[in-house]
């Protein structure tokens, strides 16, 4: 009978909760408030361009080429204000920053016949430099990129009078080889390498007469840097195109030249998680590896904080598309009432040339400050397919 009362007074209990709870939702009223803080202020961003250029055609319009300089100030650009956190909403947008851009384009061209045979040649390429020239808070620097569940920390950041933006970390120096090593590693920066583990570089403090760092004997975040960029020097690309008896062939080019890739494909935090093959080159003893650390989960040493690293050359060569066609003479293709009939073969992404391991080196961007991060996207299908062309 105890037990039975107590299961009725729980029972009871339960029920004038739920009442209780059914009356608020009653007299709750529905509303709604701004996302973010209004800016009554905010206007267009402004730009400065100089630019400047020059067509040119010579041998009957068979060789032509152009060139063009620019160099464009962008004045009052639109970014997120610094507020307080205990605002409790999002960051207005304001007209506080100032980018430069600058650089060169050109083109070059040749078209020509030898008989029956055509065939032309295309190429163009764009060198581009931009600096930050004013962030628009009181520290002229900013936080874009930052992960601390992998153990990575900040890796893009942005700084005034620098390109816009950069990959940010740690130097390093190789891999610890030995206990006498860890040993005099330890001893000299405070920290508790182990053999395999990453050696990184003290760039923090002084400096000596010709600019070099001797550090301030200490592994501290404030020793991160500038490690890459994602922006490439160069983006060029080339066409070639010809025709003969009926056969054509077309093939387009693209690449660039310059820019790195933070590979962010793995989770180091995770111990039992897919490897990429490279792994198959870590420390495992003395001499066998310097430059990717022993595979451990304790990771006492933060082997795979933000460092050069995760930095890879991005540059790449791709046969973007490619088609191959013929077509029938019109004596034959007329008996059947066809005045023109082409059949071609067609592929896309067919060969890329480039150093990097990743699985694509044309990493897509959700942002401008994602560029050149790769976090393991799916690759470009490479693709061919077959097709006809048919006029009545």
């Amino acid at each position: 009978m105890v037990v039975r009362t107590i299961i009725l007074e729980e029972v009871t209990r339960l029920v004038k909760i739920q009442l209780l709870l059914v009356k608020h939702l009653e007299q709750c009223k529905y509303g709604s408030s701004p996302a973010a803080i209004a800016n009554p202020d905010i206007k267009w961003e402004e730009s400065e361009q100089t630019d400047f250029g020059f067509d040119t055609r010579f041998f009957n319009q068979a060789l032509t080429f152009s060139f063009d300089y620019f160099k464009k100030k962008t004045n009052g650009m639109l970014m997120e204000l610094p507020i307080p956190s205990y605002v409790g909403q999002s960051a207005p947008t304001g007209n506080v920053g100032d980018m430069e851009n600058s650089g060169f384009e050109f083109e070059l061209g040749w078209k020509n016949k030898v008989g029956d045979f055509n065939y032309s040649i295309s190429a163009n390429a764009s060198y581009l430099k931009n600096k930050l020239i004013k962030l628009g808070n009181a520290s002229g620097e900013a936080i874009y990129q930052s992960n601390s569940t992998a153990g990575v920390g900040s890796f893009v950041k942005g700084k005034n009078g620098d390109v816009f933006p950069y990959f940010y970390g740690f130097h390093t120096d190789g891999i610890i080889q030995n206990q006498a090593e860890a040993d005099a590693y330890n001893s000299q920066y405070g920290q508790a390498a182990q053999p395999g583990d990453v050696r990184f570089r003290d760039i923090a403090g002084a400096v000596d007469e010709k600019g070099n760092a001797i550090g301030d004997g200490k592994i501290t975040d404030d020793d991160r840097t500038k490690i890459g960029k994602g922006m490439p020097d160069w983006t060029y690309g080339f066409t070639l195109a010809a025709d003969w008896k009926g056969f054509d062939i077309n093939l387009f080019f693209q690449g660039t030249i310059g820019n790195d890739i933070f590979d962010f494909a793995q989770r180091t935090d995770i111990p039992k998680n897919n490897r990429p093959s490279w792994i198959l080159g870590r420390w495992i003893g003395e001499g066998t590896s310097n430059k990717i650390p022993r595979v451990t989960a304790a990771n006492p040493n933060g082997n795979w904080r933000s460092s050069d690293l995760y930095i890879k050359d991005g540059s790449y060569l791709r046969l973007k598309t490619a088609q191959f066609g013929y077509t029938l003479p019109s004596r034959i293709t007329k008996k059947a009432s066809i005045q023109m009939l082409r059949l071609y073969v067609s592929a896309e992404n067919l060969l890329t040339f480039t150093g990097y391991d990743g699985f694509d080196p044309e990493v897509a961007a959700s942002n401008y400050t994602n560029i050149g991060v790769d976090r393991g996207i799916y690759p470009q299908a490479r693709t061919i397919s077959l097709g006809a062309n048919i006029t009545f």
